[in-house]
């Protein structure tokens, strides 16, 4: 959870003008946001084990933000790291508010069957690879630790994954935090040793001085940098990115429940998860983080690793994120890491989520020359029209003239993910040449006739805990959008789902809210119960990852 949503702040901070100090404050204050990002999503959302965090997909908009004429004017760097935080913050609760109303009012259910896996993949790719301008070249600023940071985390994830110590999978779980300790105590030996001057960027005794003014705690709270600015060249991008975040989700949702083993969630329960991720991105804004939320892919992987496919356990790691976040000295040190540790690992990092994006085409057929082109024609049109050192990227003026409409045509026609969606969503859905099963759609529509509330892995699995089940009805009325008919009501009525961190705080309180599902599926003989569903039988194991 800690690996890629510290790397946010260290991207945008810097180019805002904060210091330090405010780069640890904003690094707390994503890691609390997440935190209760992740409680929210396994709780109201999709009730799947998937960790929120910061999303890079907002970043290619923050940046068009950041470097906007307006904000570029404010000579101070403590001013300009305000308004733009503010600007950033006010764009980050309108478009919260949008993705909250398109998955609430039913509206992605509907459009939910023009995203193929083909869009998912082109989208998710334009985001990885748009960012590569910033990564090697950071490194450059200290070879020594910019490559040690890379071939650690090579070495790590590639070649002692199946190391053991004491019994324990270490580098398979936490490669990536093992290379940056590692690192981290080489840069600190060395600059001890008076390997480097004190201004060096590779050393680090220039900024160390920084955590230890820093106090231990520290409460991040709502509008701690000011009232948000409300800008329409900030707010329309970010309805882009805001898309685009919300097509990656969708993808992450079927991945996560096919390697947990729950069935595979229905447009309603798509929409619900996504709505929930709108709450998440709304308080960003209030809070300000610097991006939006969403889920992450790295969780699916852990859960694949680990064999733990526990809501329980992932909402106790979003409490630990919230209690981490309280101590604004890790902030702070992680705020001082040098730049090249921090460019190796964006080397790291955005290459997976390129390989994140093209593993969504595992179910289309790429011996159709149809799927090809468009995959093809979208994500390197993406890369020529706005990527680093694409057309636009390169303009020293606005082509489209000046003024609010000129601004917001400059910042779509540079962001990657944005011509990627548009690109393909619109060739795949309106040209032929390709089967729905050649597109990869028939993996996604087994859900399409699921009967929600009373199939007992949908109730154990998907279904709203304790009273909010019967509350709002399990918020079936999103299925009626993509259905056109609602699902058959429960035959034992609406029911809360178990396996949250409530059963095992209060476990006499929830032991009398079981839902009748459950005893169903007990009943019906079978050995195998949704793992989700009863995460409570294997109490020890989850206790352990926690």
């Amino acid at each position: 959870m800690l690996g890629a949503t510290f790397l946010i702040p260290t991207i945008i901070c810097p180019a805002m003008g904060a210091t330090i100090a405010q780069t640890g404050q904003v690094m707390s204050t994503i890691f609390f946001v997440s935190g209760l990002a992740t409680l929210l999503q396994t709780s109201i959302g999709d009730r799947l084990p998937i960790v929120q965090g910061g999303s890079f997909s907002y970043l290619p908009s923050v940046f068009g933000i950041i470097f906007n004429s307006e904000l570029q004017a404010i000579e101070d760097d403590n001013d300009r790291f305000h308004a733009t935080m503010q600007t950033i913050q006010g764009a980050l609760i309108v478009v919260g508010i949008i993705q909250m109303a398109i998955g609430y009012t039913g509206i992605f259910s509907s459009c939910l069957r023009f995203i193929s896996p083909i869009t998912v993949a082109c989208v998710i790719t334009a985001i990885g690879l748009g960012l590569y301008g910033i990564a090697f070249t950071g490194v450059s600023q200290c070879w020594t630790l910019g490559l040690t940071m890379i071939g650690l985390a090579v070495l790590f994830c590639l070649y002692l994954p199946r190391v053991k110590i004491f019994g324990f999978p270490l580098f398979d779980l936490f490669p990536i935090l093992i290379a940056i300790i590692l690192t981290w105590s080489l840069a600190g030996i060395l600059t001890a040793a008076g390997a480097w001057e004190s201004d060096s960027p590779c050393s680090t005794s220039a900024t160390m001085h920084y955590v230890g003014e820093a106090p231990w705690i520290w409460f991040p709270y709502p509008f701690q940098f000011g009232m948000p600015i409300f800008r329409s060249y900030a707010i329309v991008p970010m309805i882009g990115s805001m898309l685009a975040s919300m097509i990656e989700s969708v993808g992450d949702y079927y991945s996560c429940a096919d390697i947990s083993g729950a069935p595979p969630p229905t447009s309603g329960i798509i929409a619900r998860g996504l709505a929930a991720e709108g709450i998440g991105v709304v308080i960003s804004g209030l809070w300000g983080t610097g991006a939006g939320t969403t889920s992450y892919s790295e969780n699916i992987g852990a859960i694949a690793i680990t064999g733990v496919g526990s809501r329980a356990v992932v909402q106790c790691g979003g409490v630990a994120m919230m209690v981490v976040s309280i101590v604004a000295k890790f902030g702070v040190l992680l705020a001082t890491m040098p730049q090249a540790m921090a460019s190796g690992l964006y080397c790291v990092v955005f290459g997976m989520i390129v390989a994140v994006g093209l593993s969504n085409l595992k179910h289309v057929d790429l011996n159709n020359q149809r799927n090809l082109f468009i995959i093809g024609f979208s994500i390197f049109n993406s890369m020529s029209v706005a990527g680093p050192g694409g057309y636009f990227s390169t303009l020293d003026s606005n082509p489209f003239g000046t003024g609010n409409g000129a601004a917001i045509a400059l910042s779509i026609f540079s962001s990657p993910m944005i011509i990627a969606f548009i690109c393909s969503m619109f060739l795949d859905s309106t040209s032929g040449g390709a089967t729905r099963e050649q597109r990869g759609l028939t993996v996604w529509e087994k859900a399409s006739k699921a009967d929600i509330n009373n199939d007992p892995e949908y109730v154990a699995v998907y279904s709203l805990p304790i009273c909010f089940a019967k509350m709002f009805r399990n918020c079936g009325y999103l299925e009626y959008t993509s259905r056109g008919e609602m699902p058959a009501p429960p035959a034992n009525g609406f029911q809360g789902s178990r396996g949250d961190i409530g059963d095992l705080c209060c476990p006499c309180f929830f032991r009398d809210n079981e839902h009748p599902g459950a005893t169903d599926y007990e009943k019906s003989g079978d050995d195998e119960s949704p793992p989700i569903a009863n995460d409570m039988e294997r109490q020890d194991d989850s206790n352990d990852m926690a």
